[in-house]
């Protein structure tokens, strides 16, 4: 996968993962080789049952693991896991093979993945599961399981972008109710935000049609559009920071418009006046060791070398690591006029802050209600 290039399930091959899950490029063979004998030992079984539910699974298993890796950062033994779970879900081999010829490890995943779907949830632990935290760990790990279930069941693998026509006999009301009150919270919770955007621009292109038909029109570009136009920027502020010798990790995101509709919602505005529809993060690295003071500096240096690049609006500026928030956030925040590719709002903030805002009392999902 390239650098600023937007995931798409579909377009990924076996080969796209391998890289994608190698730590180093010294790793890729071993990587590419262990991806390739489990999806062969997986469909030798899709050969033996004649299936094409079989068959369709094995596919889907295959973005399982791509999301695996690319969502949640996870490493090749999920994914290999991933990509047997059909065949040992359906009872066609048994642990002790799978064991034999992949390790201990995906073999163990593979059974807690099999006794977990076994669970039953009751719809009371859904729906009262904030007033109740002590449920057990299973139930837990049952709930997390169905937010897979309802993308397989649901959309039967046709990307979100595309279910217009396949999704229209499942727009139910129950649906709609589940994906508020669960599986997009729950997708956010998790910190899957690609998958938790989709759900929830679905929800409110089937329950508010009028509000997301308007925001679409008056954007006036598609969601690819918006992120090729973001994927400009990106190079440009990612070879202006690399020419001055700086180590980071560069992130970004377009607002989603389920996103941009409940800050209209919040705020009581109009879509003109919200200026971080594109957005992109720099986190500084290699600053261990570092004083706070030289972490402010380095990340004011930063915001320095972009405002060469593009206008800064002054008026549009959060210094969050002068004086923290409450819940110990740190960033800086700032809005830029780009010119050719509109506004544009920056993030800048070292590995440290980027942990506590992702992991700590100021992560996005504690403060950040989808209600």
């Amino acid at each position: 996968m390239k650098k600023h290039e937007m995931l798409d399930l579909n377009d990924w091959n076996l080969h796209q993962l391998a890289r994608a899950v190698s730590e180093t490029p010294k790793a890729m063979k071993h990587t590419w080789s262990s991806i390739q004998e489990a999806c062969s030992w997986a469909e030798s079984f899709a050969e033996q049952t004649h299936s094409k539910m079989f068959k369709r699974s094995l596919r889907e298993s295959i973005q399982v693991a791509v999301i695996a890796t690319t969502e949640m950062s996870l490493g090749l033994s999920t994914v290999i896991a991933a990509i047997l779970a059909p065949p040992f879900l359906k009872g066609l081999v048994r642990k002790e093979a799978i064991q034999s010829r992949f390790g201990l490890k995906i073999a163990s995943i593979l059974v807690e993945l099999n006794r977990l779907k076994r669970c039953k949830l009751c719809r009371s632990v859904i729906l009262n599961g904030r007033s109740a935290p002590d449920v057990a760990a299973p139930r837990i790990l049952a709930i997390l399981l169905q937010i897979c279930d309802i993308i397989r069941v649901n959309y039967s693998g046709v990307p979100l972008e595309h279910l217009q026509s396949e999704l229209l006999y499942y727009t139910s009301t129950k649906l709609l109710l589940d994906l508020k009150c669960f599986y997009i919270p729950l997708a956010h919770r998790m910190r899957l935000y690609n998958i938790q955007a989709k759900l929830a621009d679905f929800w409110l292109k089937h329950t508010y049609s009028l509000s997301y038909y308007s925001i679409t029109a008056k954007l006036g570009m598609t969601k690819l559009q918006r992120q090729q136009k973001l994927n400009l920027i990106s190079e440009e502020v990612d070879s202006a920071v690399q020419a001055h010798g700086i180590n980071f990790i560069l992130k970004k995101r377009i607002k989603s418009i389920y996103s941009i509709w409940h800050k209209i919602q919040r705020l009581k505005v109009n879509v003109d006046q919200i200026h971080d529809l594109a957005a992109i993060r720099v986190i500084l690295t290699g600053m261990d060791g570092k004083t706070l003071q030289e972490e402010k500096i380095a990340c004011w240096r930063v915001l320095t070398i972009v405002s060469d690049l593009y206008s800064p609006i002054c008026n549009i500026m959060r210094d969050w690591i002068s004086i923290p928030r409450d819940s110990s956030y740190e960033s800086l925040h700032l809005t830029f006029e780009t010119y050719q590719y509109g506004r544009l709002e920056m993030q800048v903030r070292t590995e440290r802050m980027d942990y506590i805002a992702e992991h700590g009392e100021a992560a996005h999902w504690k403060y950040k209600h989808l209600d």
